[in-house]
């Protein structure tokens, strides 16, 4: 074989290797994100219980087997209310001195390490409430933590406080952003209250406030989207009460009070408000708007709590010690099951939901076990777990045991959209990012033509070609890596956007002193020569760069995992491109030369 057919047959051998070299980058860059983010995998449920004697254990379980994933002490007692993040990956928690609302702080712990990460002041040493007491001190007197809750990818949290010297408590909000370590410039009143419910969003903030005296007010309370940023009012709605009378709480007879709002969910591009009575009301959550209402499914006060379970929606009642299954999209019910009391009443208590299946997760109070409840087959399993301290105060009023499906993905197609433009930036971040890798391997594989180019197009600096070869070669690298690794994309963009440039440059005044080199963009990999195409091919990454800008986390696994799809559909087009353009060079006559 020739010395020229040798090479033509190599090139195609190395780029597969370069190819196989890139995804081995990829690949060791995801794990090492794994492993600075010293937390829970995606996607799995977590339960964080009280346990041992006394509640002086805390133990961290996976919910779906009940495996004990990490046990912590708790010997002082100290703890109070517990919020998880909803991808399972961190706990908020309130930690005062016993018997005391004075010197409270709120805890940021890693799950399932319980690796401390942040300690926030609560009440007047909060930065926001402490600018607002200056102008209302009224509405700020006495404040406490009611509600803690973390955006979907649990870097946002939202505090709800209660204060006022008044007999109604006054509801206030505010916000801390985890990855940036800061507290949020402002801090909102939203009247009275008698419970709350955040769900925090980078572009929104939405909080459902339950009214206090619904008879009275005629609403069963408000729902406000605040900007994040500002705390400026977006859009407000009012909750009308669908039924006026006075029901019975279910498994009695004497009617007691009017039907409030029992619990709201967020399900992709709804906001359900589910009441006691099993009404549904739909709203909108970017305008509020009221798309629809559906009729209560029973004559008493029957969901004190909610969860949805699949396409069901699933109510369950402490008095009566039910389960009540409605199917989501008919909003009809389908079942309804008695859970046994054995004598102990307010027995069990609904601990969360199989996110994709209809099955429930309930604590049992009385053994202080945890169990899992298929809705299709209406059978307790047996225990998952056991040995876990379920005291009636801390479960009524702190929120423990506490629960996390282990996902932030919304649900519905719709929902998805909303994060569309997330999506976006983090799939452009890894495409740069492979670019860049791609182009720097290859370089390392044919530097000494890289370095004859340069000192071509640029003949002064003839004696810096090699060194700033390698310099381009390093400087790929670097950006690849900064895209990739967590909290470094902004600067990684930064270095990209500033390299595409001068690489424009260098193309634009290449192209007119070596009219048809190469370029050597990719090496041996994509064979290109300087002009037009090299231009045009920049500005598509520099808009890459921009689409990539939101981007504030490294990308995630489905996100580097299109990339490096659509990187290797680009590599493989622009090898066939390569070969064919090798073909239409052949002479008619010629007949290549094979090795007998």
């Amino acid at each position: 074989m020739q010395r020229s057919d040798m090479r033509a047959w190599a090139r195609p051998r190395a780029g597969a290797a370069l190819v196989l070299v890139l995804l081995l980058a990829l690949g060791a860059a995801l794990a090492a994100r794994d492993r600075l983010a010293v937390a829970a995998p995606p996607g799995q449920a977590l339960f964080v219980s009280l346990a041992g004697p006394a509640g002086t254990e805390i133990a961290i379980l996976d919910l779906t087997t009940g495996a004990e994933l990490n046990r912590v002490p708790h010997p002082d007692r100290a703890y109070r209310e517990i919020s998880l993040s909803p991808d399972g990956r961190r706990a908020a928690v309130v930690r005062s001195e016993p018997d005391t609302l004075a010197r409270q702080v709120l805890e940021i712990r890693s799950l399932p390490d319980w690796t401390l990460e942040a300690v926030l002041p609560l009440g007047l040493q909060a930065p926001p409430l402490a600018d607002l007491a200056t102008r209302e001190p009224e509405l700020l007197a006495n404040p406490w933590l009611a509600s803690a809750a973390f955006s979907a990818d649990g870097k946002l949290a939202a505090l709800a406080f209660y204060g006022g010297s008044g007999p109604i408590p006054q509801l206030i909000v505010t916000a801390y952003d985890l990855e940036k370590r800061a507290w949020a410039s402002w801090a909102k009143g939203l009247g009275g209250s008698s419970y709350v419910w955040l769900f925090p969003s980078r572009e929104r903030l939405l909080v459902v406030n339950r009214s206090v005296l619904p008879q009275w007010t005629n609403s069963l309370g408000d729902v406000f989207a605040l900007d994040p940023q500002t705390g400026r009012v977006l859009a407000q709605q009012a909750i009308p009460r669908l039924i006026t009378a006075y029901l019975p709480v279910r498994g009695q007879s004497a009617p007691s009070m009017a039907p409030g709002l029992a619990a709201p969910v967020l399900v992709g591009n709804q906001l359900w408000l589910v009441t006691d009575d099993l009404a549904r009301l739909i709203l909108d959550p970017r305008t509020l708007e009221i798309r629809s209402a559906d009729t209560p499914l029973t004559r008493d006060l029957a969901a004190q709590f909610v969860a949805l379970a699949g396409d069901w929606l699933v109510a369950f009642s402490t008095e009566s010690s039910e389960l009540l299954a409605i199917d989501a999209a008919s909003w009809q019910l389908t079942a309804t099951h008695r859970l046994p009391e054995e004598g102990f009443p307010y027995r069990w208590h609904l601990v969360g939901s199989d996110p994709a299946q209809h099955a429930v997760y309930l604590a049992d109070i009385a053994e202080g076990c945890l169990w899992r409840f298929p809705l299709d087959s209406g059978t307790l399993s047996a225990p998952l777990a056991c040995g876990l301290y379920l005291e009636f105060a801390y479960v009524t009023y702190y929120h423990w045991p506490a629960f996390s499906p282990g996902t932030a993905a919304p649900l519905g197609a719709i929902g998805l959209l909303r994060h569309l433009p997330e999506s976006l930036a983090g799939t452009a971040t890894a495409l740069l990012a492979g670019t860049f890798l791609v182009a720097a391997l290859g370089k390392i594989v044919s530097l000494g033509r890289l370095a004859h180019l340069v000192a071509t197009v640029l003949p002064r600096f003839r004696r810096w070609a090699r060194p700033a070869a390698l310099g381009t070669v390093a400087l790929e690298l670097l950006t690849g890596v900064l895209l990739l690794l967590p909290g470094t994309q902004r600067a990684g963009l930064a270095l990209a956007a500033t390299a595409l440039l001068a690489f424009t440059a260098f193309a634009v005044v290449g192209a007119r002193r070596a009219p048809g080199a190469d370029c050597s963009c990719f090496g041996n990999l994509v064979p290109s020569k300087l002009g037009r195409a090299t231009v045009l091919r920049n500005l598509v990454l520099l808009a890459l760069v921009a689409v990539g800008w939101p981007a504030t986390a490294a990308p995630s696994p489905p996100e580097l995992a299109i990339a490096a799809g659509l990187l290797l559909a680009a590599l493989a087009v622009s090898r066939l491109v390569a070969a064919a353009a090798s073909l239409r060079r052949l002479s008619p006559g010629t007949e290549p030369w094979h090795a007998a």
